[in-house]
């Protein structure tokens, strides 16, 4: 892992080394144009990833998604914002995977506007599974490859739809199983499961 060199001027600005100097992607911007997702990493060091939500004009950062104190293997590219229609509510999409686990992970992070800034909002803790099914008689022995939610959009009353997904290996063959369900707010932002469909799955060689 490199080390890098910050140098700090008088006037309390910290700037990186120019040969060092980290890349910065702007994306998602919200339906208002106002808000949008900043994605800082330092060259060759993805372990120093930042993802902040930010206001474009002026760059404040409204609330850091993934902090480089992070331990995780973050995956930058996969990161996604998913905006309601009035820029109030947004769903934070990633991929990660844990040291030392040879699975993929990912989640979801909810943000609601307060009047001045975005609340984080974490969704609850056992969220729908798939049920993947196999050929009678070939269960039992399958590999973990990876799952988890992502989110895909908002609807008109508020509710987030979702998609849950859970890949595993057996003999030779990897089986995928999505499917997809909505989550609710009430008044205090508190998150509930509303509504969840049927598994879907598909197998390749």
């Amino acid at each position: 892992m490199k080390t890098f060199l910050l140098v700090t001027l008088a006037c309390g600005v910290t700037y990186l080394c120019p040969c060092l100097r980290a890349e910065e992607e702007i994306k998602y911007p919200s339906p208002d144009g106002r808000f949008a997702l900043r994605i800082t990493q330092p060259k060759d060091d993805e372990y120093h990833t930042i993802v902040e939500l930010i206001e474009k004009d002026s760059g404040k950062v409204m609330v850091t998604l993934h902090s480089a104190s992070d331990t995780d293997l973050f995956h930058a590219p996969e990161s996604v914002l998913v905006w309601s229609a009035d820029s109030k509510r947004v769903a934070y999409g990633f991929r990660d995977s844990p040291p030392g686990v040879g699975v993929i992970e990912r989640g979801t992070l909810v943000c609601f506007w307060n009047g001045s800034g975005f609340d984080k909002v974490f969704l609850p803790e056992n969220l729908p599974v798939p049920d993947i099914k196999f050929p009678e008689g070939k269960g039992g022995y399958e590999k973990p490859y990876g799952g988890g939610v992502k989110p895909l959009r908002w609807l008109k009353l508020g509710e987030l739809e979702m998609s849950s997904e859970d890949q595993v290996m057996l003999r030779d063959k990897t089986y995928t199983g999505v499917l997809q369900f909505t989550i609710s707010f009430d008044a205090q932002h508190h998150a509930s499961v509303k509504k969840v469909g049927k598994t879907k799955t598909k197998v390749e060689e």
